[in-house]
């Protein structure tokens, strides 16, 4: 008799165990629920807070690279009238000093005339 009582005690303790054990997992797969739909609204109004913002810096970031094509094209162009100036002034030095030789030479022809 005593065993049958034991083994009864025993059945409806863990009975009332599954059945506890049973309301707590319910519980906290409600709130897992609850939590992802939450999680769901915020992700969401995250997202159309931060579309409008995204935008922006697309634009920003087209305008910049356009400023940086405009500014390398002037560089570009600057450089190339740089280049053509300096050519042209050695050009011209380059003149200018067979031309500066010829005045000399012609200075130290006429003084050595000037001396006989």
């Amino acid at each position: 008799m005593s065993t049958s009582i034991s083994l009864n005690i025993l059945l409806i303790t863990t009975i009332i165990c599954l059945i506890v054990l049973t309301v707590f997992i319910v519980k906290l797969v409600i709130s897992a629920t609850k939590l992802t739909d939450n999680a769901n609204v915020i992700a969401t109004s995250v997202q159309k807070e931060i579309e409008p913002t995204l935008k922006e810096l697309q634009e920003a970031a087209k305008s910049i690279n356009s400023i940086a094509n405009t500014a390398d094209e002037k560089f570009n162009s600057v450089k190339s009238g740089l280049s053509s100036v300096v050519g042209a002034s050695s050009l011209l030095g380059g003149k200018l000093k067979s031309f500066s030789k010829g005045i000399l030479k012609g200075i130290a022809f006429g003084l050595s005339l000037l001396k006989k």
